[in-house]
């Protein structure tokens, strides 16, 4: 029997379950632990936290368990944003941009974010979780969080001191027969330029150049959140799910959470936790839940008339991101071949400002990927990706209304801080520098973007604001930290409220200077442990 065949009654059960969960679920119903969102963090809190029989854990989530084919398949990502499993966020003007409204896009349904992203699984580097516990999120760490990395995988390459063996999601490193001969040259030429070879993208030592390594299973499907995290645990007879049911309000009672309140089917019912609830929406929509409980910056939370229950004034605010360019484009002599895996097999981490931390990252995209501002590529195109990795830029997320059916207010401050523009314009040169190496003349016919007309500093400025997009990565919206400002604390308690906790990309002092989703995996995973240990 086939690995597909083999895993397909476990899928029908999964639907199964996330339809009679439904009914299940009562005004009088009560449970231990209640996780709002079953994005990646909520998936690994779930298959987590419901490993104790004796713990009753019901995840509530908006959206639906993924029935999109596409979703499956690795190759078929760029496709997925803006269909049916994306909230279809957008940002304000960006004055950075030159006014430009931003996409940002946020997973609908089990498995979150991780059902659109382009699967890349990306620890960053070390002494990037060191500057956390430096930022006050004491006992967060590279060796702390290399604990949970390495619990949460099964790597292709095998388990060692960096790598684990036996985790539920799996991790898949690029095979160098399969590889896509375009970024394979971009490798050489990388290496040519004079940067370091790194054979393990997530081992000892922050990578330079090296093989992207990808969420994907042994049957070639997304390893997203649901199939790695829920799937294995859908039998489980205390573990409840509840799909299109969008939580609208905490029950805060003398400052402890007692439960939330969800809407399903036009009608609102309240579900209690004897233990505490688990906000882990996402960077976007845990924040703006918190502040529609009352939780939050007070003057803003009066604006809209909502009563003040704690003053959590830099709730929303730190909002991160990685800008990317989109993109560095060439015309290949010939067709490009079709990626087996994601379409970005290369990656070259780069530090341009000093210190341990990569600033910049260069992708290998074997497909056009150019955002319309820029121009429309060739038919026989590839490209090369440019994104800044430690942006000096902050935003916020605010609420638009007290209905919780409003988007909210989303300002990512891309490339606000000129410090920002330079290092994006650098990382362009970097690109461009590679690009024109002899190792990728086979392939390349001609500079499309930013083009040969593009000789100064300040045309590639000006090319960055054109194609500058976010990665998509939002992420510390609800910074863990000691400090009495911090919204939560470091044991991921909500500051000022029992039995209330935030666990996903949210409680981001700084943003990883890499992918996010498996930052979040890895927060998560100490989550689990962190929430369990509180009570014995």
């Amino acid at each position: 029997m086939s690995d597909i065949a083999a895993l397909e009654p476990l899928r029908h059960a999964g639907r199964e379950r996330v339809r009679s969960t439904r009914s299940s679920a009562s005004p009088k119903q009560s449970v231990d632990y209640i996780i709002v969102g079953s994005g990646t963090a909520g998936c690994v809190l779930a298959h987590r936290l419901s490993a104790n029989p004796q713990v009753r854990v019901l995840v509530l989530e908006a959206g639906t368990w993924p029935s999109d084919p596409a979703i499956d398949s690795p190759q078929a990502w760029p496709a997925l944003q803006g269909g049916a499993f994306d909230w279809n966020y957008r940002t304000v003007p960006q004055p950075g941009l030159d006014g430009r409204v931003l996409p940002c896009p946020r997973g609908k349904g089990f498995g979150g974010s991780s059902l659109l992203n382009a699967l890349g699984h990306q620890r960053g580097a070390g002494a990037g979780y060191d500057r956390w516990e430096a930022l006050g999120a004491t006992g967060w760490n590279q060796s702390t969080m290399l604990a949970a990395h390495r619990r949460s995988e099964t790597y292709s390459g095998g388990s060692n001191r960096w790598r684990g063996g036996d985790g539920p999601l799996d991790v898949l490193a690029v095979d160098p027969a399969r590889a896509n001969p375009v970024a394979r040259a971009f490798l050489d030429a990388a290496l040519g330029r004079g940067f370091r070879w790194s054979a393990d993208l997530n081992g000892e030592h922050a990578a330079e150049a090296c093989w992207n390594q990808f969420t994907i299973d042994g049957a070639g499907r997304r390893a997203h959140g649901a199939r790695a995290f829920l799937e294995p645990a859908l039998e489980r007879s205390n573990l409840q799910l509840l799909a299109d049911a969008p939580v609208e309000s905490l029950l805060i009672e003398r400052g402890q959470c007692r439960g939330v309140r969800y809407r399903h089917q036009q009608t609102l019912t309240e579900v209690r936790a004897e233990r505490g609830v688990i906000m882990a929406a996402g960077a976007i929509d845990t924040p703006k839940l918190l502040m529609l409980s009352g939780l939050g910056p007070a003057d803003h939370l009066r604006e809209h008339g909502i009563t003040v229950v704690a003053d959590l004034p830099q709730l929303g605010a730190n909002l991160q991101d990685h800008p990317l360019v989109g993109g560095v484009a060439y015309e290949a002599h010939r067709a490009v071949p079709l990626s087996q895996y994601n379409h970005g097999e290369g990656m070259l981490f780069a530090t341009v400002n000093g210190g341990p931390v990569p600033d910049v990252l260069v992708m290998s995209v074997t497909v056009p990927f150019v955002l319309p501002g820029v121009g429309t590529p060739p038919p026989q195109c590839f490209t090369l990706v440019p994104a800044l990795l430690q942006p000096q830029g902050r935003g916020s997320l605010r609420l638009a209304a007290a209905d919780p059916r409003t988007a909210p207010i989303i300002d990512t401050a891309t490339l606000r801080e000129q410090a920002d523009l330079e290092t994006l314009t650098t990382a362009v040169e970097i690109a461009r520098e590679v690009g024109a190496r002899k190792e990728l003349g086979e392939w390349v016919r001609s500079e499309v973007f930013p083009g040969p007309q593009a000789t100064t500093r300040n045309a590639l400025r000006e090319f960055v604001k054109r194609g500058t997009s976010p990665f998509y990565h939002p992420v510390g919206t609800a910074r863990m930290g000691a400090d009495a400002a911090a919204p939560v604390t470091p044991e991921l308690r909500v500051r000022g409220i029992d039995n209330l906790w935030v666990a996903d990309a949210s409680v981001m002092p700084q943003i990883v200077p890499a992918m996010t989703n498996a930052a979040v995996v890895a927060i998560a995973e100490r989550a689990a442990d962190l929430i369990a240990g509180a009570f014995g």
